[in-house]
């Protein structure tokens, strides 16, 4: 007794068969398709999750919205305080406005060295 094979074409809708049932996609050149990487779970939710959703209230903002309080900032005040000090040591930012050459102050240079 012996058994026959079946044909190819029987073999191939039983495969297309088989992946409608089971969820599977049906491949049969063997490609990568990255349906690997597709059914995995998304990462983004559980983040977003993970992380609380609470929004810092800004010492700025109070004082902008309640002016009579007259609070003071510490950080920003230390801040200035430094700016300051370095200022007077010559190691401030650069003053702006004012270029050595105001021939080129407006963008463009005449022939006798006049601004337009």
């Amino acid at each position: 007794m012996s058994l026959a094979t079946p044909a190819a074409g029987k073999m191939t809708l039983l495969s297309k068969l088989s992946c409608a049932i089971f969820g599977n996609v049906h491949n049969p050149q063997n490609l990568r398709t990255g349906n690997k990487i597709l059914r995995q779970r998304l990462v983004g939710p559980t983040i977003n999750a993970y992380y609380p959703n609470v929004k810092q209230i800004k010492l700025r903002e109070i004082t902008r919205m309640a002016p009579e309080l007259n609070l003071i900032d510490q950080a920003e005040k230390t801040r200035l305080e430094d700016l300051s000090e370095r200022k007077k040591r010559g190691k401030g930012p650069p003053k702006k406005g004012k270029k050595k050459n105001p021939i080129f102050f407006s963008g463009v240079v005449l022939p006798q060295g006049q601004l337009l």
